[in-house]
This record gives C-alpha cells, structure tokens and sequence, in this order.
C-alpha cells in the first residue's frame, strides 16, 4: 500500500517486493554514519559553518585527534565536507559542509530531535 508518507525507491534502481522495505539506500548511510562521532562531526561543522581541525577536536567532545583525522578524510572522500587549505604561513586548513553534507544534515535533524523527545 503506497501512502502519503512512503518512499518511493522504484526511480533509483531498488525494487520493493513483499515486505516493501527496500534495505540498500539505508545500508549505504549506515555503513558511514554508524561509526563513532561521525554524526557528531557532521554536526559540528553544520552548527558553526566552517571550523578548523582543533576547533572541531575541542567542540567533539573526546574524540581524539587520530580519529578525527580519519573521519574528516572519510566524509571528505564521501562528498560530504570539503577541506579548504589556505597557502599561509602558519598553514591554516578549514572544513565545511558540502552541498550533500548540508542535505545530510538537514536529514539527520529531525532523527536527533525524536532521539532527545524519546529519553
């Protein structure tokens, strides 16, 4: 039964056979945003715009800097920040939200807000 608030999947290549639940496109967002403080990450840097790697390690609450490193080039490689690298000296590096990590965000608000109505 199509209703108002189904997705509909057919246009990009997932067909829903019985059970109409149609596990790929949740599988794909899963596989990034279930590992530890991505979401936080992605967060972080939509609140405030464009941070610097240390603003970040300080706002994300105990995420060490090896891991953010790793995060930062995982969302990077995913489309979903970019890294901004200015030719100074001291070299300063920034991160924002891209387009689609600006749309994720905007995705992954409204799951945050139920998360903090459900406690």
């Amino acid at each position: 039964m199509v209703t108002k608030n189904s997705i509909h999947l057919e246009s990009n290549g997932c067909r829903m056979k019985g059970s109409g639940y149609c596990p790929q496109p949740l599988e794909v967002a899963n596989s990034f945003l279930s590992k530890k403080w991505t979401i936080s990450i992605i967060i972080t840097i939509g609140n405030f715009n464009i941070l610097r790697f240390n603003d970040i390690l300080n706002r994300v609450q105990g995420i060490t800097a090896k891991t953010l490193a790793e995060r930062l080039n995982e969302l990077k490689n995913l489309g979903l920040i970019k890294r901004i690298i200015y030719k100074e000296i001291p070299p300063r590096v920034e991160y924002e939200l891209t387009h689609e990590g600006k749309k994720l965000m905007k995705a992954i608000t409204p799951l945050i807000e139920w998360s903090l109505n459900k406690k």
